[in-house]
C-alpha cells in the first residue's frame, strides 16, 4: 500500500477503511496534502460539479437544555451569556423578516438551527418553517439535535424541508469519548434520530468535529458509520476552537490543515455528497480539499452578539432591531470562491 497507489485508484473508485486510515496516518507534509487535495477536488468536480453552494442561517429556533453542557460549548463556560437560552430564540415574526432579508441576497437554502431542547417533539420547528414560508421561497434544512419526533419529521417533509441533521461530533461507535466530551448528551437518541431521518425519506446531514481527542481510527469509523445511511447527503466537518472558560478551553486550536485533510479523505469515501468545512476565512483551502458547500459563510440572522468582530471580518451588518442582526458575508465569500476557480449559485452570483 502506498500514497501514490491509493490516490491513483481513488480517482475512479471509493477508498476502503484501510486506505482511509493509511491516508490519515501518512499524509503529514504539505506536499503530500497537495497530492491528496488534487485528487479530492477532481473527484468533487467530476461527481458534484464546480458550483459552490452557500447556505443561509437562521437561529436560534430552539434553546439548549443539555445538562451538563458539552465540554467544548460556550454553555459550559464560566463566562456569562451562553447564547443558547430561551430568550435567545427568535420569534416567528423575526424568523419571517429574517427569511425575507436572506432571500433578498439570492440565497436559495437556509439552515434553521438551534440547541437540543430535551424532551421536545419539535412542533415549534414546524412553526419556524411556516414562518419562513410566509415571506420567502427557500429550501430549508433543520439542525436542532435529537428533539424531533417521527411525526414531526413527517410533517417537516410535507412542508418541503429538504434535510435534517443528527450530528455526533465524535465517533458514534466510541461511547467513552462521547460521554467524555458530551456528558449530558444522549448518544442513542442521536442514533435513533439518524435512523428516523433516513426512514422518513429526508436527506440526512451530520457533523464531525476534528480535535476533540479522537484518533484517526475514530474518524474513519465515524465516516463509515455514516456511509450506511442511504440518504446521507451532507457532511459538515468542523474543527475544535477553544472557548474561554470551558472545560476544554486550554486545549490547543486544531489546525485548519487537519480539517482540510479530513474533508479530502471524506470526499474520496463519499464521492457525490455535499461537504462543508467550517470557517469562512479558509474557504480557498476547503475548495482545494474537495468541499462544495458552506453554512455560516453567506447570509445569517441571529441575536445581537457583542465582541464577535463581524465588521473587521468583512461582513456587512444590519441591525434589524435592538435584539436582531442581519449578517451578510457574501461580498467576501463570493470573491473567495470565484477567485479559487469555482462558481456560486446563479442568483447569488448575479448580486455579488
Amino acid at each position: 500500500m502506498s500514497l501514490e497507489k491509493i490516490l491513483e485508484g481513488a480517482k475512479k473508485d471509493g477508498i476502503t477503511r484501510e486506505e482511509a486510515l493509511y491516508l490519515f496516518r501518512n499524509v503529514e507534509k504539505y506536499d503530500q496534502a497537495l497530492e491528496l487535495f488534487k485528487v479530492a477536488s477532481s473527484v468533487r468536480d467530476d461527481e458534484v460539479g464546480s458550483v459552490f453552494k452557500l447556505d443561509g442561517f437562521m437561529g436560534l429556533v430552539t434553546h439548549c437544555t443539555v445538562n451538563p453542557p458539552c465540554r467544548y460549548c460556550r454553555r459550559s463556560s464560566t463566562m456569562p451569556k451562553s447564547g443558547f437560552e430561551p430568550e435567545d430564540v427568535l420569534t416567528l415574526d423575526e424568523i419571517s423578516e429574517g427569511a425575507r432579508l436572506i432571500k433578498s441576497t439570492g440565497t436559495n437554502i437556509i439552515e434553521l438551527g438551534g440547541g437540543t431542547t430535551i424532551g421536545n417533539d419539535g412542533k415549534n420547528v414546524i412553526g419556524a418553517v411556516k414562518a419562513v414560508r410566509k415571506t420567502a421561497n427557500l429550501d430549508i434544512w433543520v439542525n436542532v439535535g435529537p428533539a424531533l419526533s417521527e411525526d414531526t419529521l413527517r410533517e417537516l417533509k410535507k412542508l418541503g424541508v429538504v434535510e435534517v441533521c443528527s450530528s455526533f461530533e465524535v465517533n458514534p461507535l466510541n461511547e467513552g469519548l462521547f460521554r467524555e466530551v458530551k456528558p449530558g448528551d444522549n448518544l442513542e437518541a442521536r442514533k435513533n434520530l439518524a435512523e428516523m431521518i433516513n426512514e422518513v425519506g429526508l436527506r440526512y446531514a451530520s457533523v464531525l468535529m476534528c480535535g476533540l481527542g479522537e484518533s484517526y481510527q475514530d474518524r474513519v469509523d465515524h465516516m463509515f458509520y455514516l456511509k450506511q445511511f442511504e440518504n446521507f447527503e451532507y457532511f459538515l466537518i468542523t474543527w475544535f476552537h477553544p472557548f474561554p472558560g470551558t472545560p476544554l478551553g486550554n486545549r490547543p486550536l486544531t489546525s485548519p490543515l487537519e480539517a482540510a485533510k479530513t474533508a479530502a479523505i471524506a470526499r474520496l469515501i463519499f464521492r457525490d455528497i455535499d461537504i462543508h468545512v467550517s470557517g469562512y476565512e479558509h474557504i480557498p483551502l476547503w475548495i482545494m480539499a474537495g468541499a462544495n458547500r458552506a453554512v455560516h459563510a453567506g447570509a445569517s440572522v441571529h441575536r445581537v452578539r457583542d465582541g464577535y468582530g463581524w465588521h473587521t471580518l468583512g461582513a456587512k451588518v444590519k441591525h434589524i432591531n435592538d435584539r436582531l442582526d442581519f449578517i451578510n458575508l457574501l461580498p467576501t465569500t463570493v470573491k473567495m470562491i470565484t477567485g479559487a476557480g469555482m462558481d456560486v449559485e446563479a442568483e447569488i452570483d448575479a448580486k455579488y
